[in-house]
């Protein structure tokens, strides 16, 4: 057996692992570079890929395999959420003036070639799929082939989050030939969620009692359903004033459909409520021109580099009474969220804007920190891990936490290794 890392090593995005034996070639996720776009040098020929979840790092590619046969295995959420941030991409794309060589009917083969299956049988391949936490739909891979044993993590949690359950340690095959874990915040150490929770709503009510705006820009997938819930509930348990609070991304509208419908994928205590993602208390609008201030806006998307969150960073950056609240953890180095966070500046057409608004990060984060990272390896007992998804320094850091507990290897982008 082969295994192949094409994307996803040294860096956070365009994760893709091509696992290979004398009878399949098996791509474990298809995903883009966000900023750069789809990747035409992907692998090809493939007999199956399997889809962890619907991000685009993890998904976006899938386009390119859309006119051949190729079995895409994943949970239904992930296809109907991929398929929706799929269109999107197509949107953003056009809209950016890129000769994107796709349509939406494209979208639709890539949903009918779709297997949503929790494990599937290829020629002396059996592939396994087991819950992830991270959002949801999410699922970590395990394949056995040759007498050889690979855990693929894709994007994982322990922790519970109001919304979803984390992964089930238990329930996972101990002692794989080859784990190849996500090392995101490999270096981080969270606080509790309550205590997350805390600072989150401590930070609201500092800026509502200044009658400033509150700017949460945020992910339209799973992040934006958590965040909004959450701040309704508060209100309603009047942990929070009553404000006014805006929802403002049409992608969002439509995957929180989705959360309806695989509401039994999510807690029990949202499982038993008619519509868990109807809010009371806050509204959702089509256009930044129906928002009565003082105001709270969560909107996408999440790094502030376009759209809605990218229009509000720029009006309400100056003010010293608002409040920009960043609840994701890794942040692009270019991206105008990271800017106003470390350099207390951003450029909105060439020109520099100084943010005086209250800047704060907040990582609710739904990726495994480094105490859970460590964890996870000290359950499963694997007797080689290789380290993706994660800037050099956090796998760095990881890779010292566990090479006691098994041999730790940290692969370059297009490295191959035999098992």
């Amino acid at each position: 057996m082969n295994i192949l890392f094409h994307g996803g090593a040294k860096e956070v995005g365009g994760s893709c692992i091509l696992v290979e034996n004398d009878n399949n070639r098996v791509a474990l996720d298809y995903g883009i570079k966000v900023e750069k776009g789809l990747s035409y040098d992907a692998p090809k020929r493939l007999d199956a890929v399997v889809i962890t979840h619907a991000h685009l790092d993890h998904s976006g590619n899938l386009l390119t395999l859309s006119d051949g046969n190729t079995a895409i295995v994943g949970s239904e959420a992930t296809r109907d959420v991929s398929s929706e941030l799929l269109n999107d991409l197509i949107k953003v794309q056009r809209l950016n003036g890129v000769d994107i060589p796709y349509s939406y009917k494209d979208v639709n083969k890539i949903t009918d070639l779709w297997i949503s299956r929790e494990k599937l049988a290829l020629p002396g391949m059996e592939i396994s799929l087991y819950p992830a936490g991270h959002v949801l739909g999410a699922r970590m891979a395990y394949l056995e082939a040759e007498g050889k044993k690979v855990l693929y993590t894709g994007d994982f949690c322990l922790h519970d989050t109001e919304i979803l359950d984390g992964a089930n340690l238990s329930a996972f095959p101990r002692e794989p030939d080859v784990l190849i874990m996500e090392s995101t915040y490999g270096c981080i150490v969270r606080p509790t969620r309550e205590e997350l929770i805390n600072t989150l709503f401590k930070s609201i009510i500092e800026t509502m009692e200044r009658r400033g705006n509150i700017l949460i820009p945020t992910f339209a997938f799973h992040r934006i359903q958590e965040m909004a819930r959450r701040i309704d509930t508060a209100m309603g348990m009047k942990i929070l004033p009553r404000y006014n609070t805006y929802i403002i991304s049409r992608l969002a509208e439509r995957i929180t459909e989705y959360f309806g419908e695989y509401k039994m994928s999510l807690k029990k205590s949202l499982q038993d409520d008619m519509d868990p993602f109807r809010y009371e208390r806050i509204k959702s609008i089509k256009k930044v021109d129906a928002i009565r201030e003082p105001a709270m806006v969560i909107c996408t998307p999440g790094f502030g580099q376009a759209g809605i969150s990218r229009e509000l960073l720029y009006e309400w950056a100056e003010d010293e009474d608002n409040s920009i609240i960043i609840n994701t953890g890794y942040l692009p180095e270019d991206s105008p969220l990271n800017m106003a966070k470390e350099k207390g500046v951003i450029k909105n057409d060439g020109e520099s804007v100084e943010v005086k608004a209250d800047v704060k990060q907040i990582e609710l984060s739904g990726h495994a920190d480094q105490i859970e990272l460590v964890q996870f390896v000290k359950t499963i007992r694997p007797k080689r891990t290789f380290l993706v998804h994660g800037d050099p320094d956090q796998i760095l850091a990881l890779e010292k936490k566990i090479s006691e507990f098994t041999e730790v290897t940290i692969p370059e982008n297009h490295e191959k290794f035999k098992i």
